[in-house]
C-alpha cells in the first residue's frame, strides 16, 4: 500500500474543505440577514432567509460540479464551469425578477442577504483554498529544483 493518499481521494478532501470553510461563515452570515430581517418585519426575515438558502444552494452546486468534472481535461473542466456559472446567473436574474412584485417576500431584504452572503461565501472559500497550499506545480516532478540537472554533453554516434 502507498502512504499517499489516491488523487480522487485528496480531491474529494479538498472540495470537502472548501465546502466545509465556507458553508458554516455563510450560514453563519445569513442567519445574521435573518435576525436583522426580524427587526423589520417577518417578510423581510423570511426574505433574507431565501437569499441565504439561494446562495448556498449555488455556490455549492458549483463545488459539486467542480467536484465531478476534476478528472477531465483542464479545458473541458473549464467550459463546464463556465457553463454552471452562466447558468447560476441566469435562473438567479429569472429569481430575482420574478420576485420583484410579489408581496409576500422583500426585494431589499432578499438583495441584501444574497449579496452578504455571496461575498462571505467568497471570503471564506478563497480563504480555505489558500489554506489548502495546492502547488501550482509539481514538486517532485522531473524539472524539480532539488534535483541536480545533468549540464554534462551527450555522447552522440
Amino acid at each position: 500500500m502507498s502512504a499517499t493518499p489516491a488523487p480522487s481521494a485528496s480531491q474529494s478532501d479538498a472540495f470537502a474543505q472548501l465546502l466545509r470553510g465556507s458553508l458554516l461563515p455563510t450560514a453563519a452570515a445569513g442567519l445574521v440577514c435573518v435576525v436583522v430581517g426580524l427587526f423589520s418585519s417577518p417578510k423581510a426575515a423570511w426574505s433574507a432567509a431565501l437569499g441565504a438558502a439561494l446562495v448556498i444552494f449555488f455556490f455549492s452546486l458549483t463545488l459539486l460540479v467542480m467536484k465531478r468534472t476534476a478528472d477531465l481535461p483542464p479545458t473541458t473542466t473549464m467550459m463546464i464551469v463556465m457553463a454552471t456559472y452562466t447558468f447560476k446567473v441566469v435562473v438567479l436574474g429569472v429569481i430575482m425578477f420574478a420576485l420583484r412584485d410579489v408581496t409576500w417576500a422583500s426585494g431589499y431584504a432578499i438583495g441584501l442577504s444574497v449579496t452578504v452572503c455571496a461575498v462571505v461565501w467568497l471570503f471564506f472559500e478563497m480563504r480555505a483554498y489558500k489554506r489548502l497550499r495546492i502547488f501550482a506545480y509539481d514538486p517532485d516532478g522531473e524539472a524539480s529544483l532539488d534535483q541536480p540537472q545533468s549540464r554534462e554533453p551527450r555522447d552522440e554516434p
